[in-house]
Protein backbone atom coordinates (compact mmCIF):
# COMPACT_ATOMS: atom_id res chain seq x y z
CA UNK A 1 0.00 0.00 0.00
CA UNK A 2 3.04 2.20 0.69
CA UNK A 3 4.56 1.71 -2.45
CA UNK A 4 1.46 2.30 -4.32
CA UNK A 5 0.67 5.48 -2.46
CA UNK A 6 3.92 7.11 -3.92
CA UNK A 7 3.73 5.38 -7.29
CA UNK A 8 0.03 6.52 -8.39
CA UNK A 9 -1.50 8.72 -5.96
CA UNK A 10 -2.51 11.66 -7.44
CA UNK A 11 -0.05 14.65 -7.31
CA UNK A 12 -2.73 16.92 -5.47
CA UNK A 13 -2.75 14.04 -2.73
CA UNK A 14 0.68 14.08 -2.23
CA UNK A 15 1.34 15.96 0.93
CA UNK A 16 -1.22 13.58 2.70
CA UNK A 17 0.30 10.64 1.26
CA UNK A 18 3.28 11.26 2.48
CA UNK A 19 2.19 11.90 6.15
CA UNK A 20 0.20 8.46 5.63
CA UNK A 21 3.97 7.12 4.24
CA UNK A 22 5.32 8.56 7.21
CA UNK A 23 3.24 6.58 9.70
CA UNK A 24 3.84 3.77 7.97
CA UNK A 25 8.03 3.80 8.41
CA UNK A 26 6.76 4.36 11.75
CA UNK A 27 5.08 1.30 12.33
CA UNK A 28 7.58 -0.46 10.17
CA UNK A 29 10.35 0.83 12.46
CA UNK A 30 8.25 -0.92 15.45
CA UNK A 31 7.27 -3.87 13.83
CA UNK A 32 8.50 -7.62 14.97
CA UNK A 33 8.25 -9.34 12.05
CA UNK A 34 7.21 -13.33 13.27
CA UNK A 35 7.77 -14.59 9.22
CA UNK A 36 9.83 -14.44 6.50
CA UNK A 37 7.46 -12.65 4.29
CA UNK A 38 7.31 -10.78 7.15
CA UNK A 39 10.75 -9.64 7.45
CA UNK A 40 11.34 -9.34 3.84
CA UNK A 41 8.04 -6.66 3.64
CA UNK A 42 9.55 -4.95 6.21
CA UNK A 43 13.03 -4.73 4.47
CA UNK A 44 10.86 -3.49 0.97
CA UNK A 45 8.60 -1.05 2.80
CA UNK A 46 11.60 0.49 4.97
CA UNK A 47 13.49 1.01 2.02
CA UNK A 48 10.64 2.50 0.21
CA UNK A 49 10.07 4.77 2.86
CA UNK A 50 13.43 6.29 2.99
CA UNK A 51 14.15 4.49 6.41
CA UNK A 52 18.04 5.10 7.33
CA UNK A 53 20.76 2.55 5.77
CA UNK A 54 21.83 1.36 9.21
CA UNK A 55 18.36 0.12 9.99
CA UNK A 56 18.19 -1.35 6.74
CA UNK A 57 21.51 -3.37 6.83
CA UNK A 58 20.39 -4.40 10.13
CA UNK A 59 17.07 -5.79 8.57
CA UNK A 60 18.76 -7.75 5.78
CA UNK A 61 21.55 -9.25 7.53
CA UNK A 62 18.25 -11.01 9.92
CA UNK A 63 16.90 -12.00 6.76
CA UNK A 64 20.17 -13.32 5.16
CA UNK A 65 20.73 -15.16 8.14
CA UNK A 66 17.96 -16.94 7.59
CA UNK A 67 19.39 -18.34 4.66
CA UNK A 68 18.90 -22.14 4.77
CA UNK A 69 21.97 -24.46 3.88
CA UNK A 70 20.41 -25.29 0.74
CA UNK A 71 20.36 -21.92 -0.53
CA UNK A 72 16.85 -21.08 -0.12
CA UNK A 73 14.53 -19.89 2.67
CA UNK A 74 11.66 -20.98 4.49
CA UNK A 75 8.40 -19.11 5.49
CA UNK A 76 9.08 -20.15 9.24
CA UNK A 77 12.11 -22.24 10.90
CA UNK A 78 9.83 -25.03 10.58
CA UNK A 79 9.52 -25.48 7.39
CA UNK A 80 11.20 -27.02 4.50
CA UNK A 81 13.16 -23.98 1.96
CA UNK A 82 10.84 -23.16 -0.80
CA UNK A 83 10.76 -20.99 -3.77
CA UNK A 84 8.06 -18.74 -2.63
CA UNK A 85 10.08 -17.68 0.73
CA UNK A 86 13.13 -17.68 -1.34
CA UNK A 87 11.66 -15.79 -4.25
CA UNK A 88 10.65 -12.98 -1.92
CA UNK A 89 13.66 -12.93 0.18
CA UNK A 90 16.30 -12.50 -3.11
CA UNK A 91 13.78 -9.73 -4.61
CA UNK A 92 13.51 -8.34 -0.99
CA UNK A 93 17.43 -7.92 -0.61
CA UNK A 94 18.24 -6.74 -4.29
CA UNK A 95 15.07 -4.60 -4.22
CA UNK A 96 16.81 -2.24 -1.21
CA UNK A 97 20.19 -2.69 -2.38
CA UNK A 98 21.68 -5.01 0.67
CA UNK A 99 22.37 -7.18 -1.93
CA UNK A 100 23.20 -7.44 -6.01
CA UNK A 101 22.24 -9.95 -7.66
CA UNK A 102 26.09 -11.22 -8.05
CA UNK A 103 27.08 -11.36 -4.59
CA UNK A 104 27.40 -15.28 -2.98
CA UNK A 105 24.07 -14.98 -1.02
CA UNK A 106 22.35 -13.82 -4.05
CA UNK A 107 23.83 -16.96 -6.39
CA UNK A 108 23.45 -19.46 -3.80
CA UNK A 109 19.44 -18.38 -3.84
CA UNK A 110 19.56 -19.01 -7.79
CA UNK A 111 20.81 -21.71 -7.90
CA UNK A 112 18.72 -22.94 -5.14
CA UNK A 113 15.81 -21.82 -7.40
CA UNK A 114 16.81 -22.87 -10.69
CA UNK A 115 17.47 -27.02 -8.85
CA UNK A 116 14.06 -26.63 -7.95
CA UNK A 117 11.98 -25.37 -11.21
CA UNK A 118 9.91 -28.20 -12.86
CA UNK A 119 10.25 -28.95 -15.87
CA UNK A 120 7.40 -26.78 -17.06
CA UNK A 121 9.12 -24.01 -15.90
CA UNK A 122 7.03 -23.33 -12.55
CA UNK A 123 8.34 -24.14 -8.65
CA UNK A 124 5.84 -26.23 -6.58
CA UNK A 125 5.37 -25.24 -2.68
CA UNK A 126 2.58 -27.32 -1.02
CA UNK A 127 -0.18 -25.26 0.51
CA UNK A 128 -0.75 -25.41 4.12
CA UNK A 129 -4.02 -23.30 4.61
CA UNK A 130 -7.14 -25.33 5.53
CA UNK A 131 -9.28 -26.93 2.75
CA UNK A 132 -12.38 -25.35 3.48
CA UNK A 133 -13.12 -23.20 -0.14
CA UNK A 134 -14.36 -25.23 -2.84
CA UNK A 135 -11.56 -26.27 -4.82
CA UNK A 136 -11.60 -24.84 -8.77
CA UNK A 137 -8.46 -25.30 -11.70
CA UNK A 138 -7.60 -22.14 -12.70
CA UNK A 139 -5.11 -23.53 -15.21
CA UNK A 140 -2.12 -23.77 -13.24
CA UNK A 141 -0.66 -26.80 -12.48
CA UNK A 142 -0.32 -28.36 -8.76
CA UNK A 143 -4.15 -29.15 -8.22
CA UNK A 144 -4.94 -27.66 -4.03
CA UNK A 145 -1.29 -26.33 -4.31
CA UNK A 146 -1.48 -24.24 -7.24
CA UNK A 147 -2.57 -21.13 -5.65
CA UNK A 148 0.95 -21.01 -3.41
CA UNK A 149 2.31 -22.45 -6.02
CA UNK A 150 1.68 -19.47 -9.12
CA UNK A 151 2.89 -17.22 -6.39
CA UNK A 152 5.84 -19.11 -5.69
CA UNK A 153 6.87 -19.44 -9.48
CA UNK A 154 5.86 -15.36 -9.31
CA UNK A 155 8.35 -14.64 -6.56
CA UNK A 156 11.01 -17.00 -8.01
CA UNK A 157 10.42 -15.23 -11.65
CA UNK A 158 11.14 -11.62 -9.93
CA UNK A 159 14.03 -13.24 -7.76
CA UNK A 160 15.91 -14.62 -10.94
CA UNK A 161 15.13 -11.70 -13.30
CA UNK A 162 17.81 -9.16 -11.99
CA UNK A 163 20.60 -12.47 -12.01
CA UNK A 164 19.46 -13.44 -15.48
CA UNK A 165 19.71 -9.37 -16.71
CA UNK A 166 23.16 -9.22 -15.49
CA UNK A 167 24.25 -12.68 -17.04
CA UNK A 168 22.83 -11.13 -20.02
CA UNK A 169 24.69 -7.99 -19.91
CA UNK A 170 28.26 -9.56 -19.06
CA UNK A 171 28.06 -11.91 -21.78
CA UNK A 172 27.74 -9.15 -24.32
Amino acid sequence: SLRALQLYGPPALKPEFEKRIGRARDWLLDAKPATNDDRAMQLAGLYWAGAGQDKLRSLGRALIAAERADGGWSQNPNLASDAFATGESLWALQESGILDPSDAVYQRGVKYLLNTQGEDGSWYVPSRAPKFQPYFQSGFPFEHDQWISSAATGWAVMALAPAMEKEKRASR
